[in-house]
């Protein structure tokens, strides 16, 4: 099942966020995750970063599972997966590591929201 790859890397890719979040706050066992700290305004973004993760990434599952449950090419289940795990990697990158980047952030959520649309769209073609 092609699903579960997609789940078990983006919840590596929640621990990694939530790893920092942890760390910006000030915990010493993970004050060697605190790079480029600028105190509140990294915090604000890593937290935004983390919560981000946890508001697309269920539905993009569910989408998924029910897509690859419906005897979808199994090719076209890995291109949307991997399409929004890499759109995934380059939000929380920016919003949890770097100040700014804006190319990161519109790019990630540009791959984030198409896998997302495209996997509704093979559903509704399916049940309407």
């Amino acid at each position: 099942m092609a699903v579960g790859l997609y789940a078990a890397l983006l919840g590596v890719w929640l621990i990694i966020l939530s790893l920092r979040v942890i760390a910006l706050r000030g915990n010493p066992a993970f004050s060697w995750f605190s790079l480029k700290n600028r105190g509140d305004i990294s915090l604000q973004r890593a937290i935004r970063g983390h919560g981000n993760l946890t508001e697309y990434a269920p539905i993009f599952l569910i989408l998924l599972y029910l897509v690859e449950k419906s005897g979808f090419d199994v090719n076209g289940v890995h291109c949307y997966g991997s399409v929004f795990v890499l759109g995934r990697l380059m939000h929380g990158i920016c919003f949890g590591f770097l100040e700014k980047n804006i190319f990161l952030r519109v790019a990630g959520t540009t791959l984030t929201l198409f896998p997302i649309l495209g996997l509704s769209a093979v559903l509704l073609l399916l049940y309407v």
